[in-house]
C-alpha cells in the first residue's frame, strides 16, 4: 500500500474491481482544510507558554454521517525537506475515532504534555475519513461486479509548540548555478519554525534590464533545517545575465540575496 502526502492533505482513491480488490491512491490538490464532503478549522494550533491546549473543529457539510479516525505525529523534515513523523506522546488528544452527523461539528481537543523547550517542538494532527462500505447496488449489477470509486480525505494540521523565547531568523545560506540552472538554499537559523510565501529569482543585465524571473511556491522550514529552490534560466536568455537576485519572502517579511552571472554557469 502506497500513500502520497500533500503538504497538509492526503487525498486515498480506493477502487474495487471483479471478486479481488484493487487499492490505489490519487492525489487531489484543494485547500488544505477543506474537502467536498468535511472540514477541519483552525488550519493550524499554536501552544506553549500559558496555552495548554486547544480545540480543532471538524465539520461535516454533507448530507450523510461521516466517521473520523484521529491521530498526532511528531513532525520532522529531512535533508532534502520532506516531512517525516514519528510516534508521540508528547501530544493529549481525544477522541481517536468518532463520527459526526450531517451538517454538524465535533471537537477534537489536543494538550500538551511537556513544558516548552528552547527549541519549537512541531506536530501534525491527522483526520482521517473513515470510508463507508459500498451499498450493494453499486456493487453488483445483475450478478456482475461494476467497478466503483471510494475517496477517502485525510488532512495533517500543523501543531506548534513554542520554545521560552521565540526567535525568528532566516538567511540565504547559498546561491549557487551550474548548466542553466540556479539554486538557492533558505536556512532556518532561528528557533521557531518559518513558512515562505515564495522564493523569487529575477536575472538582470549590465543595465538593470530583467531578462529572467521566476517564483517556486514556499512551504515551512522548521527551525535548524534548510530548503534548497531552484529553476531553469534558458540558454538564450542566460548568456546575457550579469545577476541574479533572489528574495525569499515570508508573511511578514523578506530576506534577499545577489549572485553574479559567470557564461560558464550556462554551458548545459
Amino acid at each position: 500500500m502506497r500513500k502520497i502526502f500533500f503538504k497538509g492533505f492526503e487525498a486515498s482513491v480506493k477502487k474495487y474491481a471483479g471478486l479481488t480488490a484493487g487499492l490505489f491512491f490519487a492525489a487531489i490538490l484543494i485547500s488544505p482544510a477543506w474537502a467536498a464532503d468535511f472540514q477541519v478549522q483552525p488550519t493550524t494550533m499554536d501552544l506553549g507558554g500559558n496555552v495548554k491546549s486547544g480545540v480543532f473543529s471538524v465539520i461535516n457539510n454533507s448530507k450523510e454521517k461521516i466517521n473520523f479516525q484521529i491521530s498526532v505525529k511528531e513532525w520532522n523534515q529531512d535533508e532534502k525537506g520532506k516531512d517525516v513523523y514519528a510516534d508521540t506522546k508528547e501530544i493529549v488528544f481525544f477522541p481517536n475515532v468518532m463520527t459526526v452527523e450531517a451538517n454538524e461539528q465535533r471537537a477534537v481537543r489536543i494538550g500538551i504534555r511537556t513544558p516548552p523547550s528552547v527549541r519549537e517542538k512541531t506536530y501534525r494532527l491527522f483526520v482521517e475519513e473513515i470510508p463507508s462500505p459500498k451499498k450493494a447496488p453499486d456493487v453488483k449489477i445483475e450478478g456482475k461486479v461494476k467497478a466503483g470509486v471510494t475517496i477517502a480525505f485525510r488532512f495533517a494540521m500543523p501543531i506548534f509548540v513554542k520554545p521560552l523565547k521565540p526567535q525568528e531568523n532566516y538567511v540565504i545560506d547559498k546561491i549557487e548555478m551550474s548548466k542553466g540552472a540556479v539554486k538557492t538554499i533558505v536556512k532556518n537559523k532561528g528557533n521557531v519554525h518559518v513558512k515562505l510565501r515564495a522564493v523569487k529569482f529575477s536575472g538582470k543585465t549590465a543595465d538593470g534590464k530583467e531578462l529572467y524571473a521566476k517564483e517556486v511556491a514556499g512551504w515551512y522550514i522548521l527551525s535548524g533545517l534548510s530548503l534548497a529552490y531552484e529553476g531553469d534560466v534558458p540558454q538564450d536568455v542566460c548568456g546575457k545575465l550579469t545577476t541574479i537576485d533572489v528574495s525569499a519572502q515570508t508573511e511578514t517579511g523578506n530576506v534577499n540575496g545577489t549572485m553574479n552571472v559567470q557564461k560558464n554557469m550556462c554551458v548545459q
